[in-house]
């Protein structure tokens, strides 16, 4: 099969058709820092470092896609909730909640996206990886799903009790919540991102039944609309997601991003060729704890597994840790390159 580049390799997958080889993109944030020699509360605040960590990163492993993720706090940041910052790890929201009340929400603007803010400097990290790296390599946008978003503004363990005490609350949160990533996904289109990534951490915290009825109707129609603007959509969860993958199937996203809580025999047989899969080594045991052998042998079992009949992209469950061995990195996106071939042996 002839060679493709990273872009048509993403695009076969996301059709559920064999690529040249199985895709490989592990998902690096604090580790693209720390290669570069930049602390991680500047990795967040500056896009051009935030770029020049990633080209670096990826200049040197040689995987599929870069990314301009790089919290989950840029959002609500922006709006005026306050950020507990650590110089070298990642920023996190409050104890207390932003939004206290429905009078607190109503106060709200959508923000600009392009303003003076940390939005912004996404999208400038956006513009100068896809300068730098051209249009046969992925750059993938991010925003946060509806309900992850929620939780930064009203505080997660008040959002959960709001889920049986205010449900009028929640509903209006996420409504919220939804238009403001929609306008920031489509800012990133506008600024050429043809994937976007839409990150939901929290999304196993409630149940099957909750997911349907507050999250779901959001997400999916985010996930529509940035379709229809012209991105293709990454969704990716935390935890143990099993339990919603029936609704997971129904999202129309083009690609799943799976934890390594999953197991994956039984994410192809619930799913089948509905929906591109990506996962899911372990990021701490395997890719973290784990030597360059052991390593090529689990990447080489994932692929038997996720890789027949195409529709899969190899990566870590989430992110790799920012102490992982180098070697192991290179390790990983070297057994994808010789185990991901197709036709698979």
């Amino acid at each position: 099969m002839t060679e493709m580049t990273s872009s048509e390799r993403y695009l076969a997958v996301c059709e559920l058709r064999e690529p040249d080889r199985t895709p490989v993109s592990p998902l690096i944030m604090t580790f693209a820092a720390k290669l570069a020699g930049i602390s991680y509360g500047q990795y967040c605040l500056h896009g051009e470092l935030m770029a020049q960590a990633q080209l670096e990163c990826i200049r040197r492993f040689g995987y599929d896609s870069v990314n301009v993720t790089s919290d989950a706090v840029r959002e609500s940041q922006t709006l005026g909730a306050p950020v507990f910052w650590q110089e070298d790890d990642v920023p996190a929201g409050s104890e207390e909640p932003f939004i206290k009340s429905r009078d607190d929400l109503k106060k709200l603007h959508l923000p600009d996206p392009l303003g003076d803010n940390r939005m912004h400097e996404q999208i400038k990290a956006l513009r100068i990886l896809q300068q730098e790296l051209g249009e046969g390599e992925v750059v993938y946008g991010w925003v946060e799903a509806p309900f992850q978003e929620s939780a930064m503004l009203r505080n997660i363990n008040y959002l959960m009790t709001d889920v049986y005490d205010d449900p009028a609350l929640v509903h209006d949160l996420m409504r919220f919540s939804m238009e403001m990533e929609l306008e920031f996904g489509l800012a990133q289109i506008e600024a050429g991102a043809r994937f976007i990534g839409v990150g939901d951490a929290i999304a196993t915290l409630i149940s099957p039944k909750h997911f349907e009825k507050f999250n779901f109707p959001y997400v999916a129609e985010l996930i529509a609309r940035l379709q229809k603007a012209g991105a293709r959509v990454k969704y990716h969860a935390c935890g143990n997601t099993k339990a919603l993958l029936p609704l997971f199937s129904q999202l129309g996203a083009d690609i799943l991003n799976l934890d390594s809580l999953v197991d994956l025999a039984e994410v192809k047989e619930t799913m089948g060729d509905q929906v591109c899969i990506k996962g899911n080594l372990d990021p701490v045991r395997i890719l973290l704890n784990g030597t360059p052998e052991s390593i090529t042998e689990a990447v080489r079992h994932c692929i038997e597994i996720g890789g027949p009949g195409g529709g899969f992209i190899l990566s870590p469950g989430c992110e790799v840790p920012r102490d992982t061995p180098p070697e192991n990195l290179e390790a990983f996106v070297q057994a994808a390159k010789t185990y991901g071939r197709y036709p698979l042996s």
